[in-house]
């Protein structure tokens, strides 16, 4: 048995409570990761994906599964925030949040919620001694899989063969993903999304990368996108990004092939949104706030606890929000208006419009000054997960649980309508863009 199994299992339990499914995580954690200590990155990553649904765990009902995680990885396990942000997938500033937000929501501080997860797996029932990896039954099925794979491939060779007897050429089979090329040089095509998931295609991707599927279905990888961050205009036609081999955010016009360097930073902070019109990006560096529109400007009123929104309707103003609530400010520092409101999901683009999501009747409800209060609910084989972004002023999208058209709706607020968006994405997703999404 690994020697990292007892602990991954513990990890498991304050995540998924005392179940099978907790324990099934964790011992296909370490399966993934050769019984490493790498296995707390699928095990993690796992819990934080949204299309697993574990069991509730029976403690922080208040909390959120990104505040439950960074909880469990600070206090539990040890990791170091820069660790545990690499864990979960997030910026060191996004971990800094949930930590301090679940503390607050616990009404405890980090010591005491220590003493308190050890307690809940100090008693933690042992389970059968035995080998990961190494199962009879499981390699018995895996024979059998394969010898069924032989005989399909038999099978499938002599239809051609027989099917090409009747036709000049042999059949067209439509596949699920069409074949993985490199985005290079002008194009005209259109990006529909963008995902991005966690698997080595190539030498400089090595680890997690995005992928474009265009208005034809192309799929085309990102070679030169770091997986922190990547953003398409409304328009489709162009992409922003930090980049590997120039190590700052640049701007790739698809149509003429012309990349632009807009920051000169090393990193940017997971903050890149292109305004409606989609001739201006915003984006945040090194704790400072810059516009891009062929120039670069900085934008005051920004500081290190500020998070970036988006853009307000217009493209006038940005959205920012801070532990005081979120406002409104101009090109030139200005704030137009403020909010207090700390508890809502995502601000409209015009600042003044909330969703607010009801997990357990499934439904959002819509309120602000603009638009009074409305409730939607989803189609009954869907449940709602989270919202996604904002795609205009009366439209936003979701990602859900279950079946159905699709894992994505476009909402819109005004009549309350889901329309499934057309989005097939990989079982290693990790994260869907939109064109336009603020």
């Amino acid at each position: 048995m690994s020697d990292w199994y007892e602990q991954v299992r513990r990890t498991a339990s304050l995540l998924g409570g005392r179940t099978p499914y907790a324990r099934r995580m964790a011992e296909k954690a370490l399966r993934d990761r050769a019984g490493t200590k790498d296995a707390f990155f699928s095990l993690y990553r796992s819990y934080l994906s949204r299309f697993r649904v574990w069991p509730d765990p029976g403690w922080g009902k208040e909390l959120s599964n990104l505040q439950r995680a960074v909880l469990v990885a600070l206090h539990h396990d040890g990791w170091t925030e820069q660790e545990t942000a690499y864990l979960c997938g997030r910026s060191r500033r996004a971990v800094r949040r949930a930590g301090e937000k679940g503390l607050r929501a616990l009404g405890t501080d980090g010591t005491a919620l220590a003493g308190t997860l050890r307690a809940m797996t100090e008693d933690l029932p042992a389970v059968a001694e035995r080998e990961l990896g190494r199962n009879p039954a499981g390699c018995g099925a895996l024979i059998a899989c394969l010898v069924a794979f032989v005989l399909m491939v038999a099978y499938c060779s002599a239809l051609d063969a027989s099917l090409g007897q009747h036709a000049g050429r042999a059949p067209f089979v439509a596949l699920a993903f069409s074949e993985l090329n490199p985005l290079r040089g002008p194009m005209q095509a259109t990006i529909r999304y963008a995902y991005r998931v966690e698997a080595p295609v190539t030498w400089l991707t090595d680890g997690r990368h995005w992928v474009v599927i265009t208005e034809s279905n192309q799929r085309l990888l990102v070679e030169d996108a770091t997986p922190s961050d990547l953003e398409i205009s409304p328009d489709g036609r162009r992409l922003a990004y930090h980049s590997r081999s120039k190590r700052e955010v640049v701007v790739y016009d698809l149509p003429s092939g012309k990349i632009s360097r807009i920051s000169k930073a090393d990193v940017s902070d997971y903050g890149l949104f292109f305004s409606p019109d989609g001739r201006r990006l915003a984006f945040t560096s090194e704790d400072k706030l810059y516009v891009w529109d062929g120039k670069r400007r900085r934008v005051s009123g920004f500081g290190p606890e500020s998070t970036l929104y988006g853009w307000m309707a217009g493209g006038q103003a940005l959205l920012v929000g801070d532990w005081e609530g979120a406002r409104a400010v101009d090109l030139s520092g200005t704030v137009l208006f403020s909010t207090g409101d700390l508890d809502h999901v995502g601000p409209l683009p015009d600042g003044r419009t909330w969703i607010d999501v009801d997990d357990d009747e499934n439904r959002f409800t819509r309120y602000g000054r603009r638009t009074g209060r409305r409730s939607m609910r989803l189609p009954t084989t869907a449940r709602v997960h989270k919202v996604e972004c904002w795609t205009s002023a009366d439209t936003f999208v979701i990602s859900t649980h279950g079946y159905g058209p699709s894992n994505y709706y476009r909402i819109d607020i005004e009549t309350g309508e889901a329309e499934p968006l057309p989005a097939l994405v990989p079982e290693d997703l990790e994260e869907v863009r939109f064109p336009g999404c603020v």
